[in-house]
């Protein structure tokens, strides 16, 4: 079971999305500031989403170093695919918010069907679904202040 330290340092991933959500609220629709939050907002979740992708790479090669399992390694890759289709010039920003929103609850999916049946550690389930709905909401409440 994750110590009070690791719930500490997990939810401390949350600070850069409560950040950008107070500037982006702070300040006006149509600033520069606004836009760079909102943008900031969407590279850190791709970023998150690519982080929690490379997780399941190494925990797969820890598993199996010789022999990794083919399709749990695409797997681990995809997400790094997904943040960066989330973040091109072309993708609207509500699309790209949604379908990072999306790619989480996938990914918390997949994770907790892990954690159940013994490729991740029993305790992960608990924390990537506290943290997965804490992202989310934070998500959601950046909804409203892209135009």
């Amino acid at each position: 079971m994750p110590t009070r330290t690791f719930w500490l340092i997990s939810a401390s991933g949350l600070a850069p999305f409560l950040v950008c959500l107070a500037i982006a609220y702070g300040s006006p629709d149509v600033s520069a500031l606004h836009d760079a939050a909102v943008k900031t907002f969407l590279v850190y979740a791709a970023l998150t989403l690519s982080f929690l992708g490379g997780a399941r790479w190494g925990a797969e090669l820890a598993r199996s170093p010789d022999a990794p399992n083919l399709r749990r390694m695409v797997a681990g890759a995809t997400p790094t695919v997904v943040g960066l289709a989330a973040l091109l010039p072309q993708t609207p920003l509500k699309a790209a918010l949604g379908l990072l929103i999306l790619s989480g609850g996938i990914q918390l999916a997949w994770d907790v069907a892990a954690s159940r049946s013994g490729l991740l550690p029993p305790w992960n389930a608990r924390v990537r679904t506290v943290m997965t709905i804490a992202g989310t909401l934070c998500s959601l409440a950046l909804w409203p202040a892209i135009a």
